[in-house]
């Protein structure tokens, strides 16, 4: 299927390279940008043709785009997307407001189109190693269980962080997408929530590039705690937040009937898990850089607890299993009802902490099916 790209920023090479390199049932044959400059680097970068946003709309060669724009401009552009009868995968959040979101899901289906979402690091071998460990009951009922997110900003190495600290940022909505909807591949829908929230601190100093020593102010909550209730009965701690300079918490703890599981990094696509899957017993690492979207492909700098030096990095692959969907008219995984459920969490957490009360969630959606080594083999190549 031949794709476009509207934004040009920092996340679209990884995009561009990984279709180029891995995927095997899309092409990318054009970007836009509202900063032609932008656009035009890309095109020449990757050899493709540069568009307005407009005429990239209008194109009858394109089909499907993809969204990487802010997250502020997440909704109208998706929207303009679906109304010109395109289908349109966003990076996350699937828009700021629940309304919105909302929206897109219903004009979507309106248009007769697909409409999904980032993140599609769930389907990674790392957290569909889990879900197979789950399903298969190696550690009974999940009763209880934590997720951690904590850094402590990003002012520290981004040179323009603003938008981390304004309305429609902060941890949950930077972060919250992957955990949440790891949880929900996991262990299904959330039925409520009941957060508390914090500011700690008031304003930021940034500490890299053109604007070092520049003061910002902070507009969004910090620090959030959440008690999560799932449909299933399970009962998650979540904690986010960019006021902590060093933890030792895992990335999502799940403890069931039978044992207890530390699941990976829900970034990343591969990891290691730790399972205990005897009452009592030893702990067990479980590898996943022997399957397909978990071999071990970059290397980064280490920026957050429990990150690893060389990690799996296969974003793009919900945009090829979206479209495997659309050719076979099954619902996509990285859908726009999962998407809207993940942002009606988010939402609803800031919500409860806001107004200091439990707060029952207005979505649900289905448990995405385990996304099998299989499922995986048709979409790529050369891993």
């Amino acid at each position: 299927m031949k794709v476009g790209v509207i934004g040009c920023g920092n996340i679209a090479d990884i995009y561009f390279n990984n279709s180029k390199q891995y995927f095997n049932n899309f092409e990318i044959i054009g970007c836009a940008d509202i900063r032609e400059e932008a656009s035009k680097a890309f095109a020449e970068k990757y050899d493709v043709k540069q568009f307005s946003v407009n005429d990239l709309l209008e194109s009858n060669e394109i089909e499907f785009v993809i969204n990487l724009t802010i997250p502020n401009a997440h909704f109208e552009v998706s929207q303009s997307i679906l109304k010109a009868k395109k289908h349109s995968y966003s990076e996350k959040p699937l828009s700021i407001e629940f309304e919105d979101g909302k929206k897109l899901v219903e004009l979507a289906k309106e248009n007769n189109v697909y409409v999904g979402c980032a993140p599609d690091t769930f389907l990674g071998a790392g957290i569909q190693m889990a879900r197979k460990l789950l399903d298969d009951n190696k550690i009974g009922n999940i009763n209880i269980g934590s997720i951690a997110m904590a850094v402590p900003g990003h002012e520290i190495w981004h040179p323009n962080p603003d938008f981390y600290y304004q309305y429609g940022g902060g941890p949950i909505l930077d972060m919250g997408p992957y955990y949440f909807t790891a949880l929900v591949n996991l262990l299904g829908p959330v039925q409520s929530v009941d957060s508390k929230i914090r500011n700690v601190y008031k304003e930021r100093t940034i500490g890299s590039g053109d604007r070092k020593g520049e003061i910002i102010t902070v507009e969004t909550p910090t620090t959030i705690i959440s008690h999560l209730e799932f449909q299933s009965g399970s009962l998650i701690d979540a904690f986010f937040s960019f006021d902590v300079w060093k933890h030792n918490k895992n990335h999502i703890e799940l403890y069931g009937d039978e044992g207890s599981m530390n699941v990976p990094d829900p970034n990343m696509f591969g990891g290691n898990l730790m399972i205990c899957s005897k009452k009592g017993g030893q702990w067990e690492s479980i590898t996943t850089n022997h399957m397909n979207l978990g071999k071990y492909n970059i290397e980064k700098n280490l920026q957050r607890t429990h990150e690893e030096p060389t990690v799996a990095n296969y974003r793009g692959i919900g945009v090829a299993e979206m479209i495997d969907s659309i050719h076979n008219n099954r619902l996509n995984r990285c859908s726009g009802e999962l998407s809207l459920h993940v942002l009606d969490i988010m939402d609803s957490i800031l919500k409860s902490g806001k107004e200091n009360k439990k707060l029952m969630l207005r979505s649900t959606c289905s448990q995405p099916k385990f996304f099998s080594e299989e499922d995986i083999k048709p979409l790529i190549s050369n891993i």
